[in-house]
C-alpha cells in the first residue's frame, strides 16, 4: 500500500478517523500502527515512510499482536474508502509508458 496512514493532502486522511483513533486506544496503539497492521493483515503490501525515528520503530512494532476480529471489521466497513492516490501522475505516460490509464495501472481493480 502506497501511503497506507492516507493523505491529508487531497485524499482521506486516515490517521485521523475517529474510527481508527477510537480502535487504537482500545489496542493501546497508535493509529499509525493500527493502520499499517489492518493492512498486513488482510494482505496488502505496505510500506510505511517516516524520517521520524520514533514513527520508524512504530512502524516495525505490528508484527507481536493483531487486530481483533471485530475491530477488523469496523476498520473494513469505514465509509468512502477509496485509494488515496489513483497512482495516474507517478506510474501512467499515455504517449510512451505501457500504462496508458489509470485503469491500466490498478489492473481493472475496483
Amino acid at each position: 500500500a502506497y501511503s497506507p496512514l492516507g493523505s491529508a493532502e487531497g485524499g482521506r486522511d486516515l490517521i485521523h478517523d475517529q474510527t481508527v483513533d477510537r480502535i487504537a486506544k482500545k489496542l493501546n496503539k497508535s493509529p499509525g500502527q493500527l493502520l499499517v497492521k489492518w493492512a498486513i493483515q488482510r494482505g496488502t503490501s505496505v510500506i510505511p515512510k517516516s524520517t521520524n525515528p520514533n514513527r520508524i520503530r512504530e512502524n516495525v512494532a505490528v508484527f507481536n499482536w493483531e487486530v481483533p476480529q471485530q475491530d477488523f471489521k469496523n476498520l473494513s466497513n469505514i465509509p468512502d474508502q477509496r485509494r488515496v492516490l489513483d497512482g495516474e501522475e507517478l506510474f501512467v505516460n499515455q504517449s510512451e509508458g505501457i500504462l496508458k490509464s489509470v485503469e491500466d495501472v490498478w489492473d481493472h481493480e475496483d
